[in-house]
């Protein structure tokens, strides 16, 4: 065999090895919701469990909600119950929802490091609504405390727009990092 035809087999040989390994890496990875993944259902299970909710309110601050949501004992499952109770809006006055009408829950991973991968789908919405950065801090907050807060097992928080981590929501605030609580802003 001449070298130029044992370089080409070993050189196809080692594209398909790290084809094969690339291939089962992706396959097998965990702790981060899949680019385009549908939505996932929120099914309550379980005895009602209290939270602290935080949503948007007056002068540029979170107010805490006590809100009592059927959840397992599942890191993911009570995630779930909270940015579905947020996305349903407050019940009590003075109080707004974070995001518009219509925004819902995608997938939601929690990573073996205690990262809280949480997608926010709004059909044919492919960025996130517009706004001021009082505004932008308020939304982002609302989620990452009311998570990072209530489900010790995920103390940080990675927030997704339509499967895919953006720079920033609304040009204010950056969101290339997982996010811990803001414990000023949530009292």
């Amino acid at each position: 065999m001449s070298r130029r035809a044992a370089s080409f087999v070993m050189g196809l040989a080692l594209a398909l090895l790290l084809g094969g390994g690339l291939w089962y890496w992706l396959s097998s990875r965990s702790g981060r919701p899949t680019p385009g993944a549908g939505p996932e259902v929120v099914t309550p299970t379980g005895p009602p469990t209290n939270f602290n909710l935080y949503f948007p309110a007056d002068g540029g601050a979170l107010r805490a909600e006590p809100r009592a949501l059927p959840v397992s004992e599942a890191p993911k499952d009570r995630i779930r119950a909270i940015v579905a109770a947020l996305l349903a809006g407050p019940k009590a006055q003075g109080l707004v929802r974070p995001f518009p009408e219509g925004v819902t829950l995608g997938a939601v991973e929690l990573g073996p490091t205690g990262i809280a991968y949480v997608d926010l789908r709004w059909e044919d919405h492919p960025d996130p609504p517009s706004s001021g950065s009082t505004e932008e801090i308020q939304r982002i907050y609302s989620v990452v405390d009311s998570i990072a807060l209530n489900v010790p097992q995920a103390p940080r928080v990675v927030l997704l727009w339509n499967g895919i981590q953006r720079e920033t929501f609304a040009g204010h605030l950056d969101l290339t990092y997982p996010l811990s609580p803001d414990r000023a802003a949530a009292p």
